[in-house]
């Protein structure tokens, strides 16, 4: 028989907790996003967490249930486009708690306007002098990506069609920049004639459509 008995004291709470949205973006189009929750605690057998804030399970702490703990959980996050705030907190077996991690991301669901001025002319040919049109368009928020396409009507989404080549000295019939092009700026694009054959594939009236993809990845198809 033994006269003595072991008992561990463990008084503190998990360390270094970490929360990331859709790996650390900055904008989503979708309700539906994935966390990361991390902590160096090792192991975590038996830690729990709860998770609050613009999420459809819980609005704040006191709402939120405390679940097994997983480094991935998929959440939805409440509707109405904005910044939103996401926390979370664990607790080893032992019911320590952590201090609150946070993370942000921001939902914009509404799809770019695009605004075209021009073209400065009606008809274009292959003859030099007149083989040019231009045109400047808007786009009313900040967009990281655009095309200018031959589409077959007025509603083509941005797959649709074909984007004019720059091979015979077409100007601005895409562009990428994921640091965003300024919203509410007017970029001016040359559509040379030649260009525009290759495109269309043959004469007559086409309808050239310029389509911008914002931040969250939505595409101006409207």
């Amino acid at each position: 028989m033994s006269s003595f008995f072991n008992l561990t004291l463990d008084t503190l709470p998990p360390q270094n907790v970490t929360l990331s949205i859709n790996g650390g973006a900055a904008y989503t189009n979708l309700l539906d996003v994935t966390l990361a929750i991390g902590t160096t605690d090792t192991p975590t057998t038996g830690y729990q967490m709860k998770i609050w804030g613009n999420v459809t399970a819980a609005a704040t702490e006191a709402a939120a249930a405390w679940e097994t703990f997983a480094p991935s959980k998929s959440v939805t996050l409440t509707t109405g486009d904005g910044m939103k705030t996401i926390n979370v907190r664990l607790r080893d077996s032992v019911w320590n708690e952590s201090a609150i991690a946070s993370a942000q991301i921001t939902l914009d669901t509404a799809a770019p306007v695009v605004t075209v001025t021009g073209p400065d002319v009606s008809v274009v040919s292959n003859v030099e002098g007149k083989n040019e049109a231009v045109i400047s368009f808007t786009v009313d928020e900040i967009f990281t990506e655009y095309t200018v396409r031959v589409v077959p009507d007025s509603n083509a989404l941005h797959t649709a069609g074909t984007q004019i080549p720059t091979t015979n000295g077409s100007v601005n019939m895409s562009g990428n920049n994921p640091s965003g092009f300024p919203a509410n700026t007017a970029i001016e694009c040359l559509v040379n004639g030649a260009d525009l054959a290759t495109a269309a594939g043959a004469d007559g009236t086409h309808i050239i459509k310029v389509f911008a993809k914002d931040r969250s990845g939505t595409w101006s198809d409207v």
